[in-house]
């Protein structure tokens, strides 16, 4: 946490005011390094990607928020929240179900759920024809 978030040059850079703001990142979908399969590993890349992002959002000169990544928020809006933390609270989430295309997706689904059915009565047969065969038939 940075203290001092007062707009002043810092190495260089010069840095916004930042007061009476929090910067929220989610990055719950950045989990392809798993270990030990409760940690995350970020990559090397990850990690400059959110040093990106926590420097733009320093200096104002590139940071915009981006939909379920991240988000600054004004203190006034996390007091509008109940002063939840919760970054889902402040960051965008996208509804991806409103971009399936329901009427190709279901026939997608109708195909497969009729091959396994076709299965199912193949298998039947078989395992009728199974129980015939050593004497015990199944009615």
């Amino acid at each position: 946490m940075n203290n001092n978030k007062k707009a002043r040059s810092l190495n260089g850079r010069q840095l916004r005011n930042r007061q009476d703001e929090v910067l929220f990142v989610d990055l719950r979908r950045w989990n392809e390094n798993i270990y030990e399969k409760k940690y995350i590993q970020f990559s090397d890349e990850q990690i400059d990607a959110i040093k990106n992002i926590y420097t733009d959002w320093q200096t104002n000169e590139n940071f915009e928020a981006v939909p379920e990544l991240c988000c600054s928020a004004t203190k006034a809006e996390i007091a509008a929240q109940r002063y939840s933390l919760a970054p889902s609270k402040y960051i965008e989430f996208i509804d991806h179900d409103l971009e399936i295309d329901y009427a190709s997706e279901m026939a997608r689904i109708q195909g497969e759920m009729r091959e396994v059915l076709k299965a199912e009565k193949e298998s039947q047969a078989m395992l009728e024809e199974a129980f015939r065969g050593i004497g015990y038939g199944i009615d």
